[in-house]
């Protein structure tokens, strides 16, 4: 058997926490790619790894806005915060930059955030030094005053201004990543697997949708007590009404919505009753005794099996979507 290779966002990571501990010398990092290369995305997956790690991240990312296929604006990332703010449209006004405008309140939102984070923050980050920093202008000042301290940076640049970002702010070393070693087959597969199950365990409570006899569904809240790859586990009772439209019917939804992140996703697949005494004593817990007084043993406790077919996913934060093949091996 080969030995299995460390993904490369994973070995950016560990090169990363190496810096911050001592064992590596500190470098600034480059997250490099072209117009739609993934360089936003690949910044908010390193993101949510670094805050797996503990590690206090700060700056500022800055996601596409979508209308169908064409990037209408963007908008700014607080990373100490999470909050969203507009930072760049079509409509005149503002700081031009290409065919989109910056708002002032934009920048100085970014601004505040860099300045924020060299006191409270481990790693900053900086979406994006382009052109108009090179020049001087829009976050130009914070890179600088970030590249002055002691923080980890960690600036987005596109590919064909790495050299003239390293010479105009003085940097002679960078670790430099390409967004599109993040998208490597190894790490998730088809295309968006890795963010589909992202947002899929980030929501222990979805709703679960199932046809009623008439044919309009009916949805309701469920725990997710445990998934097996594109299997989810659920316990519910023999005598719902769930359970008797699955089995009049077992083609389910499962819905995951995040309305505070615009995250989204569902699987559609099949459901049906499954009687496992091992497994069920394996999940069971002991708060939903109001509901089987006997336990485990309870006639009325069963498990519900979901098995995905497909799956829909939406990340709010960058408009990243895609459709996912359930029944292919992960």
């Amino acid at each position: 058997m080969e030995p299995r290779r460390t993904p490369p966002l994973k070995d950016l990571l560990e090169r990363v926490l190496g810096q911050l501990e001592g064992s590596e010398p500190v470098r600034p990092v480059f997250l490099v790619g072209g117009i739609g290369a993934g360089k936003t995305a690949t910044g908010l997956r390193l993101l949510s790894l670094l805050r797996q790690s503990g590690i206090r991240v700060g700056g500022f990312l800055a996601p596409r806005l979508m209308e169908e296929d064409e990037t209408v604006g963007y908008s700014l990332i607080d990373l100490a915060t999470n909050a969203t703010h507009p930072f760049a449209g079509l409509d005149p006004g503002g700081v031009p930059a290409g065919r989109f405008h910056l708002s002032v309140e934009g920048l100085a939102i970014a601004d505040r955030a860099v300045t924020a984070a060299l006191d409270a923050a481990s790693v900053v980050m900086i979406d994006e030094v382009g052109r108009l920093e090179l020049g001087g202008g829009g976050h130009a000042p914070a890179v600088r005053r970030l590249l002055a301290s002691d923080v980890l940076s960690i600036l987005l640049v596109r590919d064909e201004n790495v050299d003239d970002v390293m010479r105009t702010f003085n940097v002679a070393d960078p670790i430099v990543f390409h967004a599109r070693d993040a998208l490597d087959a190894s790490v998730a597969g088809p295309a968006g697997v890795q963010t589909f199950w992202e947002i899929v365990d980030s929501l222990p409570y979805p709703l679960l949708v199932t046809l009623c006899q008439d044919g309009y569904p009916q949805s309701r809240p469920m725990h997710l007590v445990d998934r097996d790859d594109g299997t989810l586990w659920f316990a519910t009772s023999r005598a719902s009404r769930k359970v008797a439209q699955i089995e009049a019917d077992p083609r389910v939804t499962v819905l995951f919505v995040d309305s505070s992140r615009f995250n989204y996703a569902s699987i559609h697949g099949e459901a049906r009753v499954v009687t496992d005494p091992d497994r069920e004593t394996s999940l069971w817990q002991d708060d939903w005794r109001d509901d089987w007084p006997e336990g485990p043993a309870d006639p009325d406790y069963v498990l519900l099996r979901v098995d995905g077919v497909r799956g829909h996913y939406l990340r709010g934060s960058t408009g990243e979507k895609g459709t996912i093949d359930l029944t292919r091996p992960a």
